[in-house]
C-alpha cells in the first residue's frame, strides 16, 4: 500500500448509542442511503461517526444523553462505537522511528480489518481499544504492546532470547512470539491511548478519513461549530496532502531550529549574568502536534454586503453546498490523494426537484471515485426511487435492515413511496437504457415521426422508471400501478439467459393493456454498430461468429483500460447519438426498435383517449 494511505469504514458498530440499545452493525459502502422516517436514528449514525472521529470537537458534541435509555435504567453506564477499517498503512511507527505492521503486530480482527472501539462515559471518552485476533497464551503475550522497551529486554534477558537489536521493541516483541511452541489467538481489546500503548493510535490518529457532516437544519450563529461551509472542509484536505505536510515540516523544522538557536543563546546568557547552575531548556511543541489548520479556523464565504454563508437562508445554503459537489466532481475525477467521507442528511431539503436529481447525481458520481465515501439520509421519494438497491439501508426505531423484500414494503407502507407516473410508464432496468432510447428517439426522424418522446414526457403523457436490474421481479409483483389510469411497458435486456422472460409473461398477463418484451439482442449496447464502436475506442473487434450475443463492454474492457460501467456509459450516451435508421438496418434491428416506439406510440393513444 501507499504511503499516505488514508483508512476507509467498512463498517460502523453501535453499542448502547442513543436509540440504538445493544450491538448494532452497520456496513458502508462507497454510496450508503439510509432510508426512514424522521427520529428513528438514521442521523444518529452519521454522528456517531463524528463523535468517533472527532471526540467531540467537530460538528457534533459528546453528551451524557447518549447513552440509551434502556441500557442506563439496566446500570450499564457507558456506550460504545466501533469503527472497522479497511485499506490502512502497510507500515506504521509506533516505537520511535521504527517501523512494523498492523499484521505483524497482530491488531487485526478475524476477517483482517482494523476494529477500533471507543467508549464514551458521562460525556467524554473513556478509552480507546482495538479489537483483534491475537496472541493470547498468557498475560505476557497479551500485554506485549503495553510494556516499555526496558521490560521487553527484560523479558528477552531473563528467557535467553535472540534479538537482532534490542534497542527495538517491534523486534523485541516478535523475539518473545517466537519463543512460543504453539500461539493461541483469542479475540481481545488492547487499549491503545494508555501507557506505551499510546503510540499505535498516535500513529493511526494521522490516517483517519476527513468526515464532513452537513446537517439537514442548524442554528445560525457566527461561530457555529457545524461543518456546513464547505471551505471548511476543503482545508481538512489541504492539510491531509502529504506534499503539503512535508512542506510544513520543513518549515516546522526551520523554525525549531531557529527557536532552539535563540532558546540556547538566552539561557547561556542567564547563566553567565547570574551565576547560576540551573538547568533550563525550552519547551517546543513536537511538530506532528501543530495545528495549522487552527490558522483558517475562520475561514468561509461572505456574500452580498458580506453577510456570511451561515447567515443566509437553507435554501441559499443548500445551492451552495451542490454547487460544491459538483465542483468536486470535476476537480476529483483524476485526484486519489484523500480520502474524505461526506455525509448529508437530507440533501433533497431546500432544494427544487430538478436540483435534488443534480445534487444526487454528483453524490453518486463523487463515490465512483476510490478516495471518497458519500453517506446520506432521506425520504425523499424522489430520491428512493432511483437509488440502487444495494445502497440502502432501512432505519426504524434503533435498528438496520439492508434492502430486502420486507425493507420494500415497509419503504411503501411508512413512506408511501410510488413510482414515478406518467399516463405511460416505460420500464428500464437502469439509466443508460432510458439514455440509449432517448438518444435514438431525438436523433433519428423516422423515429420521432412515430413518436416524440422528449414532448411526451414534458406533457406528462409518459415517464421512464428505471429499474434498477433486480429490482424488476419485484416491482412487477407488486403492480404498484394497478386501478390506475397509468399502463406500463416494460423493455428489458435479453441477457446471455433471458433471466426476466417470466417478469415479461406476468406483465403481458395483465388485463390494463400494459406490455412488455425482452431485446432480441444479448443487451441494448449491441444495437449500437461495431463501425461506430471500433472509431470511437480505436480499436478492432474482431472473430465475432455472432454479434447479437455478443458481450461488447466485455470484450472493450479486455482491450483498453476503462471499467465496463463507464464503457456502457460512452454506448449509451455518446455513440447512441450517432445511430442511424441505416445503421440499425445494417445490424438487423431496424423493424424491432421501430416496434418498441410504435407500441409506446399505441399506449400513449390509448391512455389520452380513456381520459378526454
Amino acid at each position: 500500500m501507499k504511503e499516505g494511505k488514508i483508512m476507509k469504514i467498512k463498517k460502523v458498530i453501535l453499542e448502547n448509542f442513543r436509540s440504538f440499545y445493544g450491538k448494532h452493525e452497520i456496513s458502508l459502502e462507497n454510496f450508503t442511503a439510509f432510508i426512514g422516517k424522521n427520529d428513528q436514528g438514521k442521523s444518529s449514525i452519521l454522528e456517531a461517526i463524528d463523535i468517533f472521529i472527532n471526540e467531540g470537537r467537530g460538528v457534533v458534541k459528546i453528551e451524557q444523553d447518549d447513552l440509551n435509555v434502556t441500557a442506563k435504567n439496566q446500570n450499564i453506564d457507558s456506550f460504545k462505537i466501533g469503527i472497522v477499517f479497511y485499506d490502512f498503512p502497510a507500515q506504521i511507527i509506533i516505537d520511535a522511528e521504527n517501523q512494523t505492521s498492523l499484521k505483524d503486530e497482530y491488531l487485526l480482527n478475524s476477517e483482517r480489518d482494523l476494529e477500533v472501539w471507543k467508549t464514551f462515559k458521562n460525556g467524554r471518552i473513556k478509552e480507546t481499544s482495538i479489537k483483534c485476533n491475537h496472541p493470547a497464551n498468557d498475560d505476557v503475550l497479551k500485554n506485549l504492546l503495553r510494556k516499555k522497551v526496558k521490560e521487553l529486554q527484560d523479558i528477552v534477558k531473563e528467557k535467553n532470547l535472540q534479538c537482532d537489536d534490542k534497542r527495538k521493541s517491534a523486534l523485541l516483541r516478535k523475539a518473545i512470539r517466537d519463543s512460543y511452541d504453539n500461539i493461541n489467538f483469542q479475540e481481545i481489546e488492547i487499549i491503545v491511548d494508555a501507557e506505551d500503548a499510546k503510540q499505535i493510535w498516535d500513529q493511526l490518529v494521522n490516517y483517519l478519513p476527513i468526515y464532513a457532516l452537513f446537517h439537514s437544519d442548524r442554528k445560525n450563529q457566527d461561530l457555529d461549530s457545524e461543518v456546513q461551509d464547505p471551505l471548511k472542509i476543503s482545508i481538512d484536505q489541504i492539510f491531509k496532502r502529504d506534499d503539503i505536510k512535508s512542506k510544513l515540516n520543513e518549515i516546522a523544522k526551520e523554525v525549531e531550529r531557529e527557536i532552539n538557536n535563540i532558546a540556547q543563546n538566552t539561557i547561556n546568557k542567564f547563566k553567565e549574568v547570574s551565576k547560576q547552575k540551573s538547568q533550563i531548556k525550552p519547551n517546543i511543541p513536537e511538530v506532528a502536534s501543530l495545528k495549522w489548520k487552527d490558522v483558517y479556523k475562520n475561514i468561509g464565504f461572505n456574500t452580498d454586503n458580506e453577510v456570511p454563508l451561515n447567515k443566509r437562508g437553507s435554501g441559499f445554503r443548500r445551492l451552495m453546498l451542490l454547487s460544491f459537489f459538483l465542483a468536486e466532481v470535476e476537480k476529483h475525477k483524476n485526484d486519489t490523494k484523500v480520502h474524505t467521507i461526506y455525509a448529508i442528511e437530507e440533501p433533497e431539503t431546500s432544494l427544487h426537484p430538478d436540483l435534488q436529481k443534480i445534487l444526487l447525481d454528483s453524490l453518486m458520481n463523487l463515490s465512483n471515485n476510490e478516495n471518497y465515501q458519500i453517506i446520506i439520509t432521506t425520504h425523499s421519494p424522489q430520491y428512493i426511487r432511483i437509488l440502487p438497491k444495494e445502497t440502502i439501508i432501512y432505519v426504524e426505531k434503533g435498528t438496520v435492515e439492508n434492502f430486502n423484500d420486507n425493507v420494500i414494503n415497509k419503504i411503501i407502507e411508512n413512506l408511501g413511496i410510488l413510482p414515478n407516473v406518467g399516463k405511460v410508464i416505460w420500464c428500464v432496468e437502469g439509466r443508460n437504457d432510458m439514455n440509449f432510447l432517448r438518444n435514438i428517439n431525438k436523433n433519428i426522424p423516422e423515429l420521432k415521426s412515430i413518436i416524440d418522446i422528449e414532448h411526451c414526457i414534458n406533457s406528462g403523457l409518459l415517464a421512464f422508471n428505471l429499474m434498477n436490474g433486480a429490482n424488476c421481479g419485484d416491482y412487477i409483483d407488486r403492480y404498484i400501478t394497478k386501478n390506475t389510469n397509468a399502463i406500463e411497458f416494460h423493455l428489458y435486456d435479453k441477457d446471455k439467459d433471458s433471466k426476466y422472460e417470466e417478469d415479461i409473461e406476468k406483465v403481458n398477463q395483465r388485463i390494463d393493456g400494459s406490455e412488455g418484451i425482452l431485446t432480441n439482442k444479448r443487451e441494448i449496447e449491441n444495437y449500437v454498430p461495431k463501425e461506430l464502436i471500433e472509431n470511437e475506442f480505436n480499436i478492432k473487434l474482431e472473430n465475432i461468429s455472432n454479434w447479437d450475443d455478443f458481450d461488447v463492454a466485455k470484450a472493450i474492457s479486455e482491450k483498453i483500460n476503462m471499467k465496463e460501467n463507464n464503457i456502457k456509459n460512452v454506448l449509451c450516451g455518446k455513440l447512441s447519438q450517432q445511430i442511424t435508421k441505416e445503421s440499425l438496418e445494417s445490424i438487423n434491428a431496424w423493424e424491432e426498435v421501430e416496434g418498441w416506439f410504435n407500441k409506446v406510440k399505441n399506449m400513449v393513444d390509448r391512455v389520452t383517449k380513456t381520459t378526454n
